[in-house]
């Protein structure tokens, strides 16, 4: 049996032949000016998807380098920070030790007292050392100068924070170490129910005013909050509202937590000023969050009622015994049945060493006084352990009240405060060289991080060409069979396709 083909059948096998070659064509002619094989999804679905992967792998990479070269400067400049404090604490030492001398009197004890006051200088200048208009040892708190000066030396006034950077995928390396953490104590007591509004924030309190909450269903309620309140009456006020939202001190114990319970979500859990007021800022609840909101470090102060273990933290701490030497009332004090600071006080006022034990003017640790104004009352740890040091009243890196005690010392002629000061510049050099031990290891693993995604992204970037980038040989060589293909495709169908008059007539 004979099969007829149609002229309308040849025409459209012809022209497909012709489109077809013609795509062909043009695709080599768009991989060889654009130097890519996948310009567009539909020409490697699978090859697209590895692609979209690795570049979201090199933009990720490229985004932690950015941090570390952006931020490295904060850990370069905490060491050379660190490591002019320490030469300053040799020179100390070595004025100690020289005026402890034969040869040495009340007047050149003065002269020592002189130079020694340069160098507390010196330190204050080095600790409030600022990078990008940013002071390095304050925690977070960036803005606030970290040390300052007061009659009986200094006080910390940053936060116990660390500036954290991203370096690699959910990993966070310090920046940045808390003047707390190496210059000064900061015993940072954790909120509780019974914490005063009035002495959150380093004692500045809480802004008297009221605050709106909008939770995720779109319930809202007004928040009032009077200055004799305490956290608990705060807290028992957010949860009798209208709004379906838990109120509660924070998993860090230093600030509050809003837990939204609603099971049908609107919008964002929101939390706004009433009045143009600033009550919600200071309490570090302002904004708005797509979950629960956790608030900022209210920073609250020490009290006589603080409890040891509320200290750091919450982590609490463990006092033994400190050792005060007061010229000829000297002694060591047993702390361990303390449980509060009124306690440690106590424990200490009533030690008959003649000195005073207090909160200091900053409410973030304790110092001590002699109560004779012709003595210095120098305290240190015993043995290896760290009571006094973590107390904040001496040695260790309580480097102003050693460098404070010293020179009262030389000013006083007091020889013994002197040699018991070289105790506490041993100790404070020690914690100088341990930050600094960990700071190079901060630098040390930012550096290994940063030459990782370098080089991933070099690796990522060759395996992407190997998908993405076209072989312009291969290509120039399918173009030229292509073109070939295209005319031989024409002339054939030109051949094949002879219409005549009949055609039309049919």
């Amino acid at each position: 049996m004979v099969t007829r083909v149609t002229s309308q059948a040849q025409q459209a096998n012809s022209l497909q032949n012709i489109f077809r070659i013609t795509e062909n064509l043009f695709k080599a002619q768009q991989e060889i000016a654009t130097g890519r094989r996948i310009n567009r999804p539909s020409d490697d679905p699978a090859g697209i998807r590895d692609a979209l992967l690795l570049r979201t792998g090199v933009k990720q990479a490229n985004q932690f380098i950015r941090n570390i070269d952006n931020n490295r400067i904060f850990i370069q400049a905490g060491d050379s920070s660190l490591g002019s404090i320490n030469l300053n604490l040799i020179r100390a030492k070595e004025l100690a030790v020289s005026e402890l001398g034969g040869a040495s009197t009340a007047e050149t004890r003065s002269f020592a007292a002189s130079e020694l006051g340069q160098i507390i200088s010196q330190v204050f200048e080095t600790a409030n050392t600022k990078v990008k208009n940013q002071y390095i040892f304050s925690g977070t708190n960036f803005r606030i100068q970290p040390f300052s000066s007061v009659t009986s030396g200094a006080v910390y006034l940053g936060n116990s924070e660390s500036f954290k950077v991203g370096i690699a995928d959910r990993i966070n390396v310090d920046f940045s170490i808390p003047g707390s953490q190496v210059l000064a104590t900061d015993l940072n007591p954790q909120i509780t129910n019974s914490t005063s509004l009035s002495s959150l924030n380093g004692g500045i309190g809480i802004t008297t005013g009221s605050f709106s909450i909008g939770d995720r269903a779109g319930n809202t309620a007004t928040i009032s909050v009077n200055s004799g309140d305490t956290v608990s009456n705060l807290i028992s006020r957010i949860n009798s509202s209208a709004v379906n939202v838990t109120a509660s001190i924070n998993s860090n114990g230093n600030g509050l937590q809003l837990t939204d319970t609603n099971s049908v979500v609107s919008q964002a859990l929101t939390i706004t000023e009433v009045s143009g007021g600033n009550t919600a800022s200071d309490l570090g609840i302002l904004g708005k969050r797509d979950g629960n909101l956790t608030g900022s470090d209210l920073n609250p102060l020490l009290t006589s009622s603080t409890l040891i273990s509320d200290l750091d933290g919450g982590n609490g701490l463990t006092l033994n015994q400190i050792n005060i030497v007061n010229g000829s009332a000297s002694g060591t004090v047993t702390l361990s049945s303390a449980t509060t600071i009124g306690d440690v006080l106590n424990t200490i006022n009533n030690s008959e060493l003649n000195v005073t034990a207090s909160i200091n003017s900053a409410g973030n640790s304790l110092q001590i006084s002699s109560n004779s104004s012709t003595t210095v009352a120098v305290v240190r740890n015993v043995g290896t352990d760290e009571t006094a040091e973590n107390l904040g009243l001496g040695g260790g890196k309580n480097i102003f009240a050693t460098v404070f005690k010293l020179r009262d010392a030389f000013l006083k002629d007091d020889t013994s405060a002197i040699l018991a000061s070289l105790d506490s510049l041993d100790s404070s050099l020690a914690s100088i060289n341990n930050s600094r031990a960990i700071i190079g290891a901060s630098l040390a693993r930012v550096d290994n991080s940063d030459f990782v995604h370098e080089q991933d992204i070099v690796d990522q970037s060759e395996q992407l060409a190997k998908i993405e980038d076209a072989d312009i040989v291969k290509s120039a060589s399918e173009l030229a069979n292509l073109e070939f293909a295209l005319q031989a495709t024409l002339g054939s169908t030109a051949q094949i396709l002879q219409p005549t008059l009949l055609d039309f007539l049919r």
